[in-house]
């Protein structure tokens, strides 16, 4: 079997022609895929660190916003209670007034009724007065003095 030099040739330029290839090509495509791999997976990495730190944001923030809710229902409830405490002072004070206002108008009524008793008095006893004279003056018999009598209230009435 001769092998042709030529083959020779052939075969040990494919060989410096994978030397020289590994050594220019091959290595440095490997390293770069390499190198893109670690930026890949440190990418993961700090995406996921990322995403865990704004969970635990949107948890706070959560919380937070409970808490403020709780607080503002709180604060309603205060406001509420103050506002019927005002309202019932308000209507105790009312209740209070009106019913002084009650009492003064009664008392009012009182004197005035007091007033009307006496200024009655004061004229049934001129009335009276006025008969007696008469009756006196003129004591005749029991059909007179009724008739007098009459004639006194009518003109009393008048």
């Amino acid at each position: 079997m001769t092998v042709d030099m030529s083959l020779i040739g052939v075969i040990l330029n494919f060989i410096f022609l994978l030397i020289v290839l590994n050594a220019v090509l091959y290595k440095p495509l490997r390293s770069f895929f390499e190198k893109r791999q670690d930026q890949i997976k440190h990418d993961l990495h700090e995406a996921a660190r990322l995403n865990e730190i704004a969970s635990q944001r949107v948890t706070e923030k959560n919380e937070e916003l409970n808490n403020f809710r709780l607080e503002c229902r709180s604060i309603k409830s205060r406001v509420i209670k103050d506002a019927e405490n005002e309202r019932d002072n308000i209507l105790h004070i009312a209740k209070i007034k009106a019913e002084d206002l009650v009492k003064h108008a009664e008392n009012q009524i009182l004197e005035k009724n007091k007033k009307a008793e006496i200024n009655l008095e004061k004229h049934l006893s001129g009335i009276i007065a006025d008969l007696t004279g008469k009756l006196l003056a003129e004591k005749i018999d029991s059909a007179k003095d009724q008739e007098l009598i009459n004639k006194l209230l009518d003109k009393r009435g008048n």
